[in-house]
């Protein structure tokens, strides 16, 4: 099976060399643990490597996502109109006409030939649903990703209460693999630890073991040789 790397040395290592090609893997966590960090290192790292990605934010537009990436270090300016689009997609059009979402997502992506696709994040598209919708709009990103035969990352919330289960409980179910990104207090007024966890990984072996990350101007740093406590 081949994968693709994340870009971050320590996570492939947890997932057994990388994100199995053609998987749809959500990251869940809470504000602040790294989950567009985690998605900018996922497009960086196949920008590196020549492929073309496709990144669309239902909350920020395209010059925030660039500078949220030039922080981490990661120069993907240059990539833009040629290997990578970047798009903010309104979630009220999506609801008002999935059909049409879907046709020009899937037109976009077999268009540009991209291999890795990120949606960030779609917990704000969730929000717009009732139950029963919500398990269609969700069926319907993964039928786009699935359709293109593209690799694909989705960032949301994760439950107030369960860190390892995303707000709404449903997109867990639809993708082939969870990582949980989540913050530990530690008490004492000393700094909290950052926890990363592969939640389920279908068709291949993965680490079950949660290990500690940090964030850095680099970005995400796992540190899989190290055990959490």
């Amino acid at each position: 099976m081949r994968r693709l790397s994340t870009g971050i040395p320590g996570l492939d290592e947890m997932l057994g060399g990388g994100i199995p090609e053609g998987h749809l893997v959500v990251v869940i966590g809470a504000y602040g643990t790294g989950k567009t960090a985690l998605a900018l290192h996922f497009v960086y790292e196949g920008l590196r490597r020549g492929e073309k990605c496709v990144y669309i934010s239902f909350d920020e537009d395209e010059e925030s996502i660039i500078e949220d990436a030039e922080s981490f270090g990661m120069d993907i300016r240059r990539y833009v109109g040629e290997k990578l689009e970047i798009m903010r997609v309104d979630a009220t059009d999506v609801k008002r006409s999935l059909e049409k979402i879907e046709s020009d997502l899937s037109v976009l992506i077999k268009g540009m030939n991209a291999t890795r696709f990120v949606a960030d994040t779609i917990s704000v598209l969730e929000s717009l649903f009732d139950e029963k919708e919500r398990w269609r709009a969700l069926a319907t990103f993964r039928q786009i990703v699935k359709g293109a035969g593209v690799t694909a990352l989705f960032t949301t919330e994760s439950d107030r209460n369960n860190p390892l289960m995303s707000k709404y409980g449903i997109i867990e179910y639809v993708a082939d693999g969870v990582i949980a990104l989540r913050r530990i207090s530690t008490g004492d007024f000393k700094e909290p630890i950052y926890a990363v966890e592969i939640v389920k990984m279908r068709r291949t072996r993965h680490s079950r073991t949660a290990k500690p990350y940090s964030i850095t101007s680099r970005g995400i740093v796992v540190h899989e040789k190290v055990d959490l406590f």
